[in-house]
């Protein structure tokens, strides 16, 4: 009877309190099952109506239960009562209290949901009245109790909730009322099962046994959250008892900043993401931008040199309008000097050649294969591969070569080369073009002068026709072909094969290979060229012209007989084999052939050569060859390159240093070097280099990614770095193929040593990683890309597209996909798969890691910082550096942060043999934080529990653990590959593929 004695009273006040006379009585409507009882009580009765019923053995006499059933006149009857006198009126209600408690008990087991509804009700007053009381807390602390309980324990809890209220209202009658409380939730449950009353009792009886730490306990209910945080971190304590203090005050610290800065965290990334999405839409703006104007055109946009011409240019006709006027004036003048001049040279001409008459021994060869090229001290070596590849391809042939310097003249003039006829730059310039010579680059001059060397060969000698080739020429066949096509036409043109944009800019047809025969339309044609040239010949597209070339789309309207090739295999050049056409290269027997036109002459356009061994194979921007292209055309012409440099660096040093660039072989876009690693690479379209760091507790993951990359491809490198002696023995006895090992020993600064001994073995193996980036790429000029790898990842399928997909960006990250707070903490890129390229720019970003990771390098979150490990500083590379590579593929690099902590409800599946994640092929998994217990037992996620669904388990971690197992199976004393853990170690997430 006490909830409805707690009624009364409560229903007492509020009505004497909203009384207008302050009369010292009430009148109260009780509502008893579907009874309604009007009562007057005054307040002088008050004690007695609390006291008087226990005084008595007494309780308020109302209907039973049984009445409910009562006809309608009955209850009309009985309704609306009221008792004047409020002591006569408890003496009769007090007559059933037995029934009432047998009904109330009936009530709160079939209808526990109003039970509920009442105890909350009853709160609702009981804090409305006395807000400040003992009362209100403990009703609090007991519905905390309740709802903590299980579902179907909540009468139970209410009961006993409602038992510690009493006790703490009667303390006299305490042991009483425990008694009757452990009685009361026994009989509640004893329709459910025996355990739940044995939890029952022991519940009570730890809340018994803190009775008098009441005040901690109800602390503790309210702070439960973060006791359970705690409780956590403190297994996570026993679990690696070996990590230092650091390592356990970092866990701590992650919790409490888990739960205090959550807001912050969000607001931060949320910053940071709005910051990457802008830098990211530049990015896009950008490339979207660059993506129409191809390779060529960016780099005449950003050539220094050629904004030097176009500003020599604008300086030379602003400073031709001024001599116009001059010029004019004294025409006549200046046509009697010509003629004067031109007498004389006619002169020194007649004893030039006397002087440079040549050795019977090279008569000119009675034949219609007949060459010309220029050449300076810098081309010397790319002339002599032009001349070896004529002798080897035809038994009869004239090549003139103009020499631009004495230098070069001299050089080749001692070698006494058969059919080769040298002529100096001096025999052929006259005032005009000695007059742009001052005012032009080395290349435009080289331009201007071809047309006057065509002439001057064709009036000199007697031959029909002659073929001008550029010198980075190179035959691969007999030429008869090309004069074969050229027949009886008067100018022979081949075409570029361009992009169209790229032709409407720069020419139809290229300049590197073009013909003219001694007839009149041919001398005439040769004429208008000269012509052309000499009033404009920059290297800066002006006014629909550029250079030579673009004049030569007048000729086919301007002439007839005119023959434009038609073979592939004429000129053929990057610009239109390997990024612009999808011609078929092939190698049939031991010809080159294009589709189906044999390769006769292929333009080795932009090739800088830094030494015998490097060079830059395509100096505008980095290039992808094919590598039939590779192997069948660009090998052998390198090769032959290499030995002419070995042949005459000591004879004739001069000429190396004039063929050799001085800059840095770091510039170079499409970087080669001829070494055993390259000639390798070279025969697959695409080559994976990695790197990647073992230490003994890694080694056995280490190895299952080695075994799962060989088994899905063999075009790759793998540079693993050793933390210890045993690690190598192992290594070194296995001898994997495409494997180097590279002991830390090897690379390892003082500096580095230094901060070895301060720093974990895991905080050192985080600092050494971008130093071994950096290390691999300074000492491999023969790569152009390293991307780094955890030993703990797992390649489920070819990785190849993630060289396409770096393309030419300068560094390669992955997302993390994790959670919010995840990344605030760790990071939003994931350090465990990151790539560089061999370039400028890269390498400037891979220093400033490294020096970051130098600073600091912690496994404890440092907020003043922002850092954790080398991983948090990744997230500022977007930010302070350009051209950065942000992979969102879940493919690749997926793992247990974002595929199992942060799963937006992403699918695992296999489709004929092969792992998807949605729709996305899994390219790799990273087992992070994975724990091998022994051959047949893993912690799967060694920091909680977690769950993880049965396809992941399936298709992911099985056939990993498969494989780890394979592998420990093979070792001797394989236990010293387990994990290193304390006595007691409890696993997190147990999984065992004993029975797989």
């Amino acid at each position: 009877m006490k909830w409805l004695k707690k009624n009364i009273i409560s229903d007492f006040l509020k009505a004497l309190s909203s009384n207008e006379k302050q009369e010292k009585s009430a009148t109260l409507n009780i509502q008893l099952f579907s009874k309604e009882i009007s009562v007057k009580f005054h307040v002088d009765n008050l004690v007695d109506i609390i006291n008087g019923a226990r005084k008595n053995n007494r309780v308020l006499e109302l209907p039973s239960p049984q009445e409910e059933t009562s006809t309608s006149e009955n209850i009309a009857a009985q309704t609306p009562v009221v008792y004047e006198n409020a002591q006569e009126t408890i003496g009769a209600i007090t007559q059933n209290a037995e029934v009432v408690d047998q009904e109330k008990a009936r009530q709160e087991a079939a209808a526990k949901e109003k039970a509920k509804q009442e105890a909350a009700a009853k709160e609702k007053a009981k804090q409305e009245a006395a807000a400040k009381e003992k009362a209100k807390q403990e009703a609090a602390a007991k519905e905390k109790a309740k709802q903590e309980a299980a579902a179907k324990e909540k009468a139970k809890q209410e009961a006993a909730a409602k038992e510690k209220a009493k006790q703490e209202a009667a303390a006299k009658e305490k042991a009483k009322q425990e008694a009757a409380a452990k009685e009361k939730a026994k009989q509640e449950a004893a329709a459910k099962e025996k355990a739940k009353q044995e939890a029952a009792a022991k519940e009570k009886a730890k809340q018994e046994a803190a009775a008098k730490e009441k005040a901690k306990q109800e602390a503790a209910a309210k702070e439960k959250a973060k006791q359970e945080a705690a409780a956590k971190e403190k297994a996570r304590q026993e679990a690696a008892a070996k990590e230092k203090a650091r390592q356990e005050g970092a866990a701590k610290e992650k919790a409490k900043q888990e739960a205090a800065a959550k807001e912050k965290a969000r607001q931060e990334a949320a910053a940071k993401e709005k910051a990457r999405q802008e830098a990211a839409a530049k990015e896009k703006a950008r490339q979207e931008a660059a993506a129409k104007e191809k390779a060529r055109q960016e780099a005449a946009a950003k050539e220094k040199a050629r904004q030097e011409a176009a500003a020599k240019e604008k300086a030379r006709q602003e400073a031709a309008a001024k001599e116009k006027a001059r010029q004019k004036a004294a025409a006549k003048e200046k046509a009697k000097q010509e003629t004067l001049k031109e007498e004389n040279q006619q002169i020194v001409l007649v004893k030039t050649k006397e002087q440079t008459k040549l050795s019977p021994t090279e008569p000119i060869a009675s034949t219609n294969q007949n060459f010309c090229v220029i050449a300076g001290k810098e081309y010397c070596i790319k002339i002599m591969a032009v001349y070896e590849s004529l002798a080897k391809n035809s038994d009869n042939f004239n090549l003139w070569v103009c020499c631009t310097d004495a230098i070069t003249h001299k050089f080749l003039n001692e070698k006494n080369l058969k059919n080769m006829h040298l002529i100096r730059v001096e025999e052929i310039e006259n005032d005009q073009l000695r007059a742009v010579k001052q005012e032009r680059m080395i290349n435009e001059y080289c331009w201007t002068l071809k047309s006057f060397l065509i002439e001057y060969i064709l009036k000199n000698n007697d031959i029909e026709q002659v073929l001008y080739c550029d010198g980075d020429i190179y035959f691969f066949s007999n030429p008869a072909s090309i004069f074969n096509e050229w027949g009886s036409a008067s100018i022979f043109l081949t075409p570029q094969r361009d992009l169209d944009w790229v032709e409407q800019k720069y020419g139809k047809y290229q300049a590197g290979i073009i013909g003219f025969r001694k007839d009149e339309i041919g001398l005439s044609a040769v004429q208008w060229w000269k012509d052309r040239c000499i009033e404009w010949c920059g290297v800066v597209e002006n006014n629909g012209r550029f250079g030579d070339q673009k004049y030569l789309d007048q000729l086919p309207k301007m002439y007839d007989n005119v023959r434009i090739s038609s073979n592939l295999g004429v000129n053929a050049a990057p610009w239109n084999i390997i990024y612009n056409n999808d011609f078929n290269v092939s190698l049939q027997g031991d010809n080159v052939f294009i589709n189906n036109d044999p390769l006769v002459a292929y333009h080795f356009s932009c090739i800088t050569i830094y030494d015998s061994d490097k060079y830059d194979l395509w100096s505008m921007h980095q290039l992808n060859i094919q590598k039939e292209i590779m192997n069948y055309i660009y090998v052998p012409y390198l090769d032959l390159l290499e030995k002419l440099i070995k042949n005459y660096q000591n004879s004739y040093p001069g000429i190396i240093k004039a063929t050799l660039s001085t800059k840095d072989f770091l510039q170079a876009k499409t970087k080669y070097q001829s070494t055993k690693l390259k000639k390798r690479m070279i025969k697959y379209n695409n080559y994976l280099l990695l790197t990647s760091i073992f230490s003994k507790e890694y080694l056995v993951k280490g190895l299952a990614m080695y075994h799962s990359l060989s088994r899905q491809i063999d075009n790759f490198h793998m540079w693993i770095c050793t933390m210890d002696s045993e690690t190598y023995d192992v290594l070194s006895n296995l001898n994997l193929k495409n494997v180097t090992l590279i002991p830390v020993e090897s690379f390892e600064t003082s500096q580095l040593k230094e901060i070895k001994q301060q720093r974990t073995l895991q905080e050192y193996c985080w600092t050494i990683k971008a130093t071994l980036l950096e290390h691999l790429l300074s000492t491999h000029a023969d790569i152009d890309h390293l991307f780094y790898c955890d030993s703990d990842l797992y390649f489920f399928s070819n990785p190849l597209s993630v060289i396409d997909d770096f393309g030419r960006f300068s560094v390669y990250l992955c997302r993390q996909r994790g959670t919010e707070v995840l990344e605030h903490f760790h990071g939003q890129y994931q350090a465990g798969f990151i790539g560089f390229k061999n370039e400028r720019n890269s390498r400037k970003i891979l220093n400033w890691w490294k020096k970051k990771c130098l600073e600091e390098c912690s496994e404890v979150y440092n907020d003043e910082r922002k850092s954790w490990g080398d991983q948090l500083y990744l997230d500022r590379i977007p930010e302070l550096f350009e051209n950065i590579k942000v992979n969102q593929n879940p493919g690749i690099n997926a793992a247990p942060w974002n595929l199992i902590l942060n799963n937006t409800e992403q699918e695992v599946t296999t489709r004929e043999n092969n792992v998807y994640i949605d729709n996305n092929p899994l390219i790799f998994f990273h087992f992070g934080s994975l724990l091998i217990l022994n051959e047949n037992e893993f912690d799967l996620w060694k920091l909680e529990k977690v769950d993880i669904s049965s396809s992941t388990l399936m298709y992911i971690y099985n056939p990993y653990l498969t494989k780890v197992k394979e592998i420990l199976s093979s070792l001797s004393n394989n236990t010293q590959f387990f994990a290193n853990l304390p006595s007691g170690y409890i696993a997190k997430n147990p999984y065992s593929i004993a029975s797989l």
